[in-house]
């Protein structure tokens, strides 16, 4: 697997990751065992093995060496031990901890439901899993995080923000990490990572970015009233960013969180399975006349 990461490492985390999930069910005995028993312990197989991947190829890719996970560490608290090679601070470790069970699961979001058509057809975890992350990649469902930043970068300063807001939505661009398809109110996951955050800024000594995110915040209070309000993904490039977790791998981050979750989802699917099939109108024209490829414009 090491040599298979560092064959690719030039590629993005999510590509990686994705590559490296999809290989694990060559390694897997009991990949045909479709029982609830053997599902749920596909996911918590791939669930442990999953950061290995995030944080060797990282490693990888900056000319350093892998490093293996340390049993007597909690599942957060190695994330950052195989991700920086020491051992983590307790209250960074819990941040991560909290993190990952905020992401974890919501309901039949984009990639959940990507995960359950596949399982639906009865492919195997691997495969469902592989289709979540593929899915998850995309920056309208998993991006948020790292466009957040990239913004909060630009602005560089809170005297700025009022005109980069004004700028930006007047061409027509998108302030990243405000909105949800569900939450027309504030995103409850938001109002806990905010605490957090500015906790974090404040003990690392580093104030810059909670106070441009939420001079941002205060700029975009206006469209409150159309259910554009802050969401999960809001506040979670800065704690990411104060916890020097490179950009990039923000969305990576989500993919490990939401593994446990896609497992429920994938199991209760195989569970009482019925294959999802939705249905299409077509609304194109009819009796079209077939035109052979010679003749065709």
């Amino acid at each position: 697997m090491i040599n298979l990461i560092d064959s690719i490492k030039h590629l993005h985390p999510m590509d990686v990751l994705r590559t490296a999930i999809s290989t694990l069910a060559a390694f897997d005995d009991s990949l045909d065992d479709d029982s609830m028993d053997s599902n749920v312990k596909k996911g918590l197989s791939i669930t442990t093995k999953a950061p290995t991947i995030v944080t060797a190829h990282v490693r990888l890719r900056d000319g350093k060496d892998p490093i293996s996970p340390d049993k007597s560490l909690s599942h957060a608290s190695n994330f950052l031990y195989m991700l920086f090679g020491v051992i983590p601070d307790e209250l960074d470790a819990k941040l991560i901890d909290k993190d990952l069970i905020l992401h974890a699961e919501h309901g039949l979001n984009a990639s959940s439901f990507t995960a359950r058509v596949v399982a639906s057809t009865q492919s195997d975890v691997y495969s469902a899993i592989t289709a979540g992350i593929a899915c998850l990649k995309g920056p309208a469902h998993g991006g948020a995080a790292e466009g957040v930043m990239k913004q909060a970068q630009e602005i560089g300063d809170e005297k700025n923000t009022t005109s980069y807001v004004k700028n930006l939505l007047s061409s027509g661009g998108r302030i990243m990490g405000f909105g949800h398809r569900v939450y027309k109110t504030a995103d409850p996951r938001a109002l806990i990572l905010k605490i957090d955050a500015k906790n974090l800024s404040e003990r690392k000594g580093n104030p810059k970015w909670f106070g441009i995110l939420q001079s941002l915040a205060h700029c975009m209070e206006p469209y409150e009233k159309k259910g554009i309000c802050e969401n999960v993904d809001f506040w979670t490039g800065a704690i990411y960013n104060l916890l020097d977790i490179p950009d990039d791998i923000f969305v990576s981050i989500f993919a490990l969180a939401r593994i446990p979750g896609w497992t429920a989802q994938i199991a209760e699917q195989f569970s009482n399975n019925i294959l999802i099939r939705p249905l299409l109108a077509y609304v194109g024209e009819l009796d079209n006349p077939y035109i052979k490829i010679e003749d065709r414009k």
